[in-house]
């Protein structure tokens, strides 16, 4: 019981110190080579928050997740195998974000790609037509083409601009559309304006395609939670009780324990990777 007292003590310092401590300077890395955890962090939204603090967050929050459910079930098997599963919520709650953020922006960037489209046709410069959507823009998209436009005032260089703006999106679409008009920027031409409708439309299509789609096989992701969470309700169940508990802490209960981890979590990524459009591969995606 000390040892458990110790390990939650543990954890909640180490949730704490990640929430609260300042970050750290860090030597500068390859920018061309940014670990999947930054990457992550990056696309979800949170360009503030350090690989390091989700790491100890997450070591934190397994350590706190193990000591309840021993204080619940006086089983350290079951304590273990919780505490395992609770440190990777993290980093499942980082992709969900990452997938609402880019469905998100997959639905603004038609609207804001037509707005250039109209400022460009309408006589605007480039500089111009990207102050056009950070003022009237969608929602989503006006923080970043603000930032944008402020980048640009202070540093005078659009291209840079654009790249450092490619980096804060983190987005596959964002990718393709600065990068359009980087090279319109560089090279020039008259036709952006065209280019850009065209892009419009693309997004549109694919848009209405993709929610179609999603509609449809919603019901495969609702499948694949009820199944990955109905063995572990009965495993409660049955740990509620002395005879059930003894069970589970014995080797053969470990080996069950274990497998059936292994074979819900399995059994949970293959009905989501049938049920799940896959993500369009970015163009920028080692700028991060």
């Amino acid at each position: 019981m000390t040892v458990l007292a110790v390990l939650l003590g543990i954890g909640v310092f180490l949730v704490y110190d990640a929430c609260t401590s300042e970050p750290r300077q860090r030597v500068a890395r390859d920018p061309g080579r940014p670990g999947r955890a930054t990457r992550l962090l990056f696309e979800a939204g949170y360009p503030g928050v350090s690989a390091r603090r989700l790491v100890v967050a997450s070591v934190g929050i397994g350590f706190g997740a193990a000591f309840v459910v021993f204080v619940l079930f006086a089983s350290p098997s079951i304590g273990i195998l919780a505490g395992v599963a609770a440190s990777c919520v993290p980093v499942t709650f980082l992709r969900s974000q990452r997938r609402s953020r880019r469905r998100s922006l997959r639905q603004s960037w038609p609207e804001a790609v037509e707005l250039l489209a109209g400022a460009v046709r309408a006589g605007d410069t480039l500089p111009a037509a990207l102050g056009v959507v950070a003022e009237r823009g969608p929602e989503a998209l006006r923080p970043a083409f603000r930032s944008l436009c402020a980048d640009h005032q202070v540093s005078g260089d659009l291209a840079g601009a654009l790249d450092r703006a490619a980096i804060v999106l983190a987005d596959p679409t964002a990718d393709r559309v600065l990068v359009t008009l980087t090279v319109a920027h560089r090279v020039g031409g008259r036709e952006l304006g065209r280019v850009l409708r065209t892009l419009a439309a693309f997004l549109r299509e694919d848009l209405a395609m993709r929610k179609e789609v999603e509609a449809r096989q919603s019901w495969t992701v609702v499948a694949a939670r009820v199944a990955a969470a109905a063995p572990w309700i009965v495993l409660a169940l049955v740990a509620s009780r002395p005879q059930g508990r003894a069970a589970f802490d014995s080797v053969q209960g470990m080996v069950v324990l274990v497998g059936g981890a292994v074979a819900t979590l399995v059994g949970y990524r293959m009905m989501l990777a049938l049920g799940r459009l896959p993500e369009e591969p970015r163009v920028l995606g080692g700028a991060a």
